[in-house]
């Protein structure tokens, strides 16, 4: 196993107070090489009140999940939400039902596949953290709930 089997993963959220909806972006780099979009948005009235960071936290797990699903043995999940990895290793404490709800799933699938987190500067110009921003920010709009887990080739691709 080695980096030819590891997915990276670009993940963001975002929040439209008029809209009262939450959405998240991913951006997928494959090591054989293209770059695949996902997005997905909600309103659920639970979890609207975390704004952006549900986005977040569905982007995460939506990482995971395409990892797991297109065969993967890791994923690398690039983030700029300390809370993405921090839930889930326990350093911040989980109190909202929906966070707990996000760790337990978040570590359950790490015994399935090897997840790494690497925080990055939001807003800083990394350009796939960049992407995966205007990808949270469409799907505000155009992306209807979240979409079903795809194999990569079916995603939207970016070039």
């Amino acid at each position: 196993m080695g980096a030819e089997n590891t997915l990276t993963a670009y993940v963001d959220g975002s929040y439209n107070d008029e809209l009262k909806r939450y959405a998240f972006g991913c951006v997928f780099l494959p090591p054989q090489g293209g770059i695949y979009l996902a997005m997905g948005n909600g309103e659920n009235p639970d979890t609207v009140s975390m704004r952006n960071v549900t986005g977040e936290m569905l982007g995460a797990m939506y990482a995971v999940k395409t990892a797991m699903k297109n065969g993967f043995t890791s994923v690398d999940i690039y983030y700029d939400y300390e809370g993405i990895e921090k839930w889930v290793t326990g350093e911040w404490k989980a109190k909202k039902d929906h966070t707990k709800k996000y760790a337990e799933a978040m570590r359950t699938w790490g015994t399935q596949i090897k997840v790494s987190y690497h925080k990055v500067t939001a807003h800083a110009k990394v350009e796939y953290n960049e992407l995966a921003d205007k990808t949270a920010k469409r799907a505000l709009e155009e992306a209807k709930g979240v979409p079903p887990i795809r194999m990569l080739e079916e995603l939207e691709t970016w070039n």
